[in-house]
């Protein structure tokens, strides 16, 4: 047989390259060291340090080990309010009654409105306890304490039901409108305009994905300073037996074993929100069409649960007719930017729609850089210039999309969350279940659609059915949607100046001015005085009442003005005003 030709490379130029690739992950793994093998008599020896180990603490997730570091801090203040002595040993000898008063202490202190947010903290009380004592709360108690929550302190603090007010759907006519006024209308000066393709880019990420705003954006919890996170997890063990028995191969045991404990988890080297590595760009030949069109998939992976139940979930994108919705176009624009395309020819947005598949291939992909992989595409800004390495914080995304809510005359604010249940409701009917539960990261045995997402406003026109006449869709469409009551009059700060003026003033503020002016004695520079400290904290607190008043003022007059502005309407209308 004849010796086959060899083929003809095209892209012979690259090898240098792929050897230096080769090579240096060859080295990389001659770098990776692992643990040297134990002996017989060391594994012994450590299977005896074992026996004496009482209690390992719960590898909980980080979130939940900040709320557990959270309710301690309450527990501490409730300990030295109702001078119980130390916090440590208190929850170590923890009664029924005492976590009873601890629970009313909690609506006592803090700014608790529903029975669904004590519970939690009751909730997250016991994972406390756990996690101190390493024994679960006694059940009997437990439901004493449940009773005496349901029965007494639920009346007792008036709190409310969860979710009485119900929960925002958002659809395609709010999407629509929020996006059209970040574009046109929304006058608000950002640290950079970069700012307005990122925000247009997240809402059409969490209106076509139903993601959580902590799949796209940094949503993590940040660990608290007072010293609480170190108290519970400075150790990862409890309760220890001492052992002083002399013996050479436990003491060295003792040592394998803090190594073991103590070791680090690796991480990936990554902030926990949207990176470009995630984000697969491709141009493809329609198998219909014959036509190279570009598309995308995103693999989202920090969803809830991940740290126990890795469930990455991959959406496919291919461009929407109306260039408002186009994600595709965003995520490029936002890439060429960057500067994030390994391909250096890849200057702009209209080098990116030229590229064409030649020859065999049907799909040509766009791939980044290298240092860019694990870098968000969403981020945030130090100064007026974007950070090159820190995502985009969600509290800056929810102000930002609150604000732009009320601005473009919508009755109530709301945040990023509200576009999760909008994508759920408009896959329900139109996927199958098991796609919909996928999409939304939900167990099917649990049903958490229809207990937890599903539209209160029942889309279905069944008063037409009954009647045996033809539904009105569109109408029952519109009314399921937070858009039926906007009002592009209004905006997040509407007070009119006449209110302003007339406003009387708040007794409690002027009462900590006039101490604060007695203090001062007329004098304008406080600086060294012998009241200086007290006034910086009348200052202060002048200035915090003056901005809750402020908010208040706000909130209210845009309630008051939803509420009476039909009427008024109706009462120029029969007056004959045009």
């Amino acid at each position: 047989m004849a010796p086959r030709a060899p083929r003809k490379n095209a892209y012979a130029t690259n090898h240098d390259n792929f050897i230096q690739q080769f090579t240096q992950r060859e080295n990389e793994k001659r770098r990776i060291n692992k643990p040297k093998p134990r002996s017989a008599k060391e594994r012994a020896a450590l299977r005896e340090k074992l026996k004496d180990l009482q209690f390992l603490l719960p590898d909980h997730a980080d979130g939940t080990k900040i709320n557990i570091a959270g309710i301690l801090k309450k527990w501490k203040v409730y300990c030295h309010a109702a001078e119980l002595g130390d916090w440590k040993e208190t929850i170590k000898k923890l009664s029924r009654p005492v976590a009873q008063d601890f629970l009313d202490h909690l609506c006592e202190r803090w700014n608790i409105t529903s029975w669904s947010t004590s519970w939690i903290y009751w909730r997250q009380f016991k994972q406390l306890f756990t996690s101190v004592t390493g024994q679960f709360f006694d059940r009997n108690d437990n439901n004493e304490v449940r009773k005496w929550h349901d029965t007494v302190l639920v009346t007792r603090w008036g709190l409310r039901p969860p979710n009485v007010d119900g929960k925002p759907v958002l659809g395609t006519d709010d999407l629509l409108a929020l996006q059209t006024f970040n574009i046109a209308y929304d006058d608000t000066i950002f640290p950079s305009e970069r700012h307005r393709v990122q925000l247009l880019g997240c809402y059409l990420l969490l209106a076509f994905t139903g993601a959580r705003p902590g799949e796209i954006v940094d949503n993590e919890k940040k660990k608290p300073k007072d010293g609480s996170w170190q108290d519970i997890y400075g150790r990862k063990t409890i309760e220890t037996e001492d052992s002083d028995d002399g013996n050479k191969d436990l003491d060295e045991a003792d040592r394998l074993l803090e190594e073991m404990l103590f070791q680090e988890t690796e991480y990936r080297g990554r902030p926990k929100a949207l990176c470009y590595e995630d984000i697969f760009l491709s141009i493809v030949r329609h198998p219909e069409t014959g036509k190279d069109v570009p598309t995308m998939s995103i693999k989202f992976i920090h969803h809830k649960g991940e740290d126990r139940r890795p469930k990455p979930t991959i959406f496919l994108f291919t461009g929407t007719r109306r260039l408002m919705f186009c994600i595709v176009t965003i995520i490029i624009s936002l890439a060429i930017s960057d500067q994030a395309f390994d391909a250096p020819s890849l200057k702009s947005v209209a080098d990116v729609f030229k590229i064409r598949n030649r020859g065999p291939e049907q799909c040509q992909q766009l791939r980044w850089k290298e240092k860019w992989l694990k870098r968000p595409i969403f981020r945030g800004f130090e100064g007026s210039a974007v950070s090159p390495e820190k995502a985009l914080p969600y509290d800056k995304l929810n102000d930002d999309m609150q604000r732009q809510t009320l601005d473009a005359g919508f009755e109530q604010a709301f945040g990023p969350r509200a576009f999760r249940r909008g994508a759920a409701n408009k896959a329900n009917g139109r996927a199958s279940d098991a796609v919909r539960d996928q999409m939304m990261r939900h167990d099917p045995k649990w049903a958490t659609f229809n207990s937890a997402y599903i539209n209160e406003k029942v889309q279905f026109h069944l008063e037409r059915v009954v009647a045996d006449e033809p539904t009105e869709d569109c109408l029952i469409d519109l009314f399921t949607h937070m858009s039926m009551t906007r009002d592009p009059r209004a905006s997040q700060n509407m007070v009119p100046a006449e209110v302003l003026r007339k406003l009387p003033p708040d007794p409690e503020i002027a009462q900590l001015e006039d101490r604060r002016d007695q203090l001062k004695k007329g004098r304008y520079r406080i600086q060294g005085t012998e009241h200086e400290d007290q006034i910086r904290e009348l200052t202060k607190k002048i200035r915090t009442k003056r901005t809750q008043r402020e908010k208040n003022l706000r909130k209210q007059y845009r309630q008051y003005y939803f509420y009476n502005r039909p009427t008024w309407e109706i009462e120029r209308q029969l007056a004959g005003e045009s």
